[in-house]
């Protein structure tokens, strides 16, 4: 089988000869007498595309053969092929770009890459260092992109195990057959199997996104290309944005959010305060008109965290059964400072479920929550007729 994508990558339509076809799972693998298909290999995604209009489902390479994976049968056996190239050509830039950024890594820091994965929306690469600093991401991120600005050529032949061994590569060949080389005019040379660009013009923009700590190494995140350009467009949206919800300048955004955080932060000390204070009302309130020591109370406005605050604090001030219901969260409270016979945590455990309802607890306190309004106040209304009984 004549690979022609080794070939000529940019090639995105020809026509060929099915060789040979077999079927599994009621999917038809095809062989053709020559492909510009890229099967997955090195990191790389394969391609996408159809033969004959019928769109190729998957790529399997086995053996050295590269198998089509189609859901039906060309009708004819001379059948016409085409990649989506749009795809390609992403490809060919992330991974002439990754090349570009190892061979840096790797002669600035001596930072191996361990690892490499071209994805939908972005690209990895794991560098055999610990730690890597903004600044080195900096330097790094320059001198890639000085070397897309020189347009240097980009090239791949065939060496034997010898004569790759004879030439500085970046990294060892994998194994002692006949071995592919992608070598970056005065920047790169390395045993590589994938599709690039002919030139690093073509790659147009590197860009890298955030680096974060793998395994003792670190992974770092970029895009290339088209990718890379569309990623600015978002961001330039964000920023534009900002600049009018912020009435401010782009170098002006980060002070403004700065002093927003400052008084949002100064607000919710204040909003804090102010609960603590609606809080110890609301419990002086419930116990000066309470003659009872059962207390039940509903409560449309108030979440579940602050009617337990409430109940805690009453508890603290006397001995009392209380039961509160946030309709807010759909949660129930049932809890007492353990001067009642009242076992929380059984009651629910026997009856939440008859109620469509989730929870437990322990002897003093038990809670519970419901997807509906109505089977939360029927389960409040239960146990308040329960421990009314106590």
């Amino acid at each position: 089988m004549k690979r022609l994508f080794y070939e000529d990558a940019y090639i995105s339509s020809w026509e060929t000869y099915i060789e040979n076809t077999e079927t599994k799972d009621g999917k038809y693998y095809i062989v053709l007498s020559e492909t510009a298909f890229y099967p997955e290999a090195g990191g790389q995604p394969s391609d996408s595309g159809t033969i004959d209009g019928i769109k190729v489902l998957d790529l399997l390479e086995k053996d050295g053969i590269i198998y089509h994976i189609l859901d039906r049968m060309p009708e004819n056996k001379y059948v016409k092929c085409e990649i989506d190239f749009q795809r390609r050509f992403d490809h060919m830039q992330q991974h002439s770009g990754q090349h570009i950024l190892s061979s840096i890594f790797y002669n600035l820091y001596n930072g191996r890459t361990a690892g490499f994965h071209l994805g939908e929306d972005y690209v990895t690469i794991d560098i055999a260092l610990p730690e890597i600093s903004n600044e080195m991401i900096k330097n790094v991120e320059d001198k890639a992109n000085e070397r897309i600005y020189k347009n240097l050529e980009i090239k791949t032949y065939i060496l034997n195990y010898e004569e790759a061994l004879s030439h500085q590569l970046r990294k060892l060949p994998p194994s002692k057959d006949d071995i592919r080389i992608v070598e970056i005019e005065n920047t790169d040379c390395t045993p590589c199997c994938g599709t690039h660009v002919k030139r690093t013009g073509e790659i147009e923009i590197i860009k890298i996104l955030k680096a974060e700590k793998y395994k003792g190494m670190t992974r770092i995140y970029f895009k290339c290309g088209k990718r890379a350009f569309c990623d600015y467009q978002n961001k330039h949206n964000i920023v534009s944005n900002l600049n009018k919800i912020l009435s401010c300048k782009e170098d002006e955004i980060l002070e403004r959010l700065n002093q927003k955080e400052t008084l949002i932060n100064e607000l919710s000390v204040q909003l804090k305060k102010l609960k603590e204070t609606l809080i110890d009302l609301e419990v002086s309130d419930i116990i000066r008109n309470t003659n009872k020591n059962i207390i039940c109370k509903i409560y449309n406005d108030k979440n579940f965290d602050e009617i337990q605050r409430i109940a805690k604090s009453i508890l603290e001030k006397g001995s009392y059964t209380i039961l509160f219901l946030s309709v807010v969260d759909n949660r129930i409270l049932l809890c007492h400072n353990g001067n009642f016979s009242t076992n929380c945590g059984f009651i629910f455990k026997e009856n939440i479920k008859s109620f469509n309802g989730q929870g437990g607890g322990g002897e003093k306190q038990a809670q519970g929550g419901f997807k509906i309004r109505e089977d939360a106040i029927n389960f409040y209304e239960f146990l308040k007729e329960k421990i009314l009984k106590c």
